[in-house]
């Protein structure tokens, strides 16, 4: 089950809700042990929203935020345009 969804562009959790245009940039990083990834958005005010997600929703979240149909293949150093 998604801790998200996206609608028109604006990115709903249970506790948050924002404008995807409104980060100035996102981060990640696997968790091993689970295969999971830990997402963050950042914004200028200093606040983060934080994620947990599946490769295939982390690839999903970048391409709707960025409008470009990139896939992260895994490797912690690369994307794949």
């Amino acid at each position: 089950m998604n801790e998200y969804t996206i609608t028109n562009n604006v990115m709903h959790g249970n506790s948050f809700a924002f404008p995807m245009a409104n980060a100035d940039f996102s981060t990640w990083r696997l968790n091993t042990d689970t295969g999971e990834y830990w997402v963050k958005f950042h914004f200028s005010s200093g606040k983060e929203i934080r994620l947990k997600v599946t490769e295939e929703e982390l690839n999903d979240i970048v391409r709707q935020w960025t409008n470009v149909n990139i896939n992260y293949n895994g490797d912690t150093n690369e994307l794949e345009c």
